[in-house]
């Protein structure tokens, strides 16, 4: 039986005897940090061991600390919310907008009028499934107040992000592939940058002046988020695949939404233009779960994107939150599947994916 997964690694760079020769080099990090300026248009770039580290880094830098408030959506991948809660900190979750992914801004704007509190320190935002949130009507919510905005722009890679650039405090991006988890960390705030360029180095800093390279002072407490050699080169090679890997899944996404449009129990959202299709989602209007089962059977993996936070044992219990607290969320959990869309599959794997969901659909009661 064909099996398609949900995701699978490019392993051309791993047989480039040019991969292992950049693996050499002296500077990969700086190399990497050049390149990917590109796609960050930060002037401030570092390379983390994985996006959670990252988007630790992230709140270390603004100094997050016990009490504070951190905004997100309820429709938001659990290390979102999990690195607010190492600090002890609270996240305000936000429901989504109506056969949406994304959070609805509306209710962003209302959650920020009603509170007052200097404890809100900062929201983050995520583009799902590559759906640009419009960050410049979040920027007009703000307003005044002193709420930094964190971007969660891992979606957002080889997009037209013309605009936009200037009003995160931070942005954090994931490379997103099995081989290399590597993180990045950008930013244009010089003081943001200089305070997480010391943590990310266990908050050691050496002597100026002193005449040998080993003597150093610890002046916070830091951690370790350096990524490996390999992180760095195989990045370094994927950055050069980015043009191409968009198009071949708009191509791919092009296929679904031809195919796919009247299949009866399937439903597929309208896409704006300027979308990454990082995640396909379609909505299966009955048993999404046994559909999902079906799929599996003849080979093609799925994922959801994403269980409501307020689903999740740890939420629901620490914040007593109830089922219907987030009814927007609700409803779309219980309808979207994301099935596998990614630069590895051939075109024969693209029909076999449209064949089956089809002729499953076709075939349910």
């Amino acid at each position: 039986m064909k099996t398609i997964e949900f995701k699978k690694d490019n392993l051309n760079s791993l047989k480039n005897p040019l991969f292992f020769k950049r693996l050499e080099e002296n500077n990969l990090e700086l190399d990497l940090e050049n390149e990917f300026s590109n796609y960050a248009s930060s002037e401030n770039i570092l390379a983390t061991n994985n996006f959670t580290s990252a988007l630790h880094l992230s709140m270390c830098a603004i100094s997050l600390k016990r009490g504070d408030k951190v905004i997100c959506s309820i429709n938001s991948s659990p290390e979102i919310p999990e690195v607010v809660r190492h600090f002890d900190a609270e996240p305000i979750f936000i429901d989504i907008k109506k056969n949406s992914f994304e959070m609805d801004l509306d209710k962003l704007k209302q959650i920020i009028d009603e509170n007052s509190s200097k404890k809100l320190k900062a929201i983050i935002v995520s583009h799902v499934a590559g759906e640009i949130l419009n960050l410049k009507e979040v920027k007009k919510i703000i307003k005044d107040r002193k709420l930094l905005i964190i971007e969660d722009a891992t979606n957002s890679i080889g997009l037209d992000r013309e605009g936009l650039d200037s009003i995160s405090d931070i942005k954090v991006f994931s490379f997103d592939n099995r081989i290399s988890n590597l993180g990045i960390f950008a930013t244009d705030n010089k003081v943001i940058f200089e305070r997480a360029k010391l943590l990310a180095d266990h908050g050691i800093r050496y002597e100026e002046n002193a005449h040998l390279d080993y003597i150093y002072d610890v002046v916070d407490i830091g951690c370790q988020y350096e990524a490996s050699r390999l992180d760095l080169a195989y990045s370094i090679d994927s950055l050069e695949r980015v043009a191409r890997d968009l198009k071949t899944r708009r191509d791919i996404a092009k296929q679904y939404v031809e195919h796919l449009k009247n299949t009866v129990h399937i439903k597929i959202d309208p896409f704006q233009q300027n979308h990454s299709y990082s995640q396909f989602i379609i909505r299966v209007d009955k048993n999404r779960d046994g559909f999902a089962k079906d799929l599996k059977a003849v080979g093609i993996e799925t994922k959801l994107h994403y269980i409501p936070l307020h689903l999740l044992s740890y939420y629901k219990s620490k914040y007593e939150l109830k089922i219907n607290s987030y009814p927007n969320a609700l409803r779309n959990y219980q309808e979207i599947l994301s099935i596998p869309i990614h630069s590895m599959l051939s075109s024969e794997d693209v029909a076999y994916i449209i064949k089956n969901i089809k002729s499953i659909a076709k075939n349910r009661v």
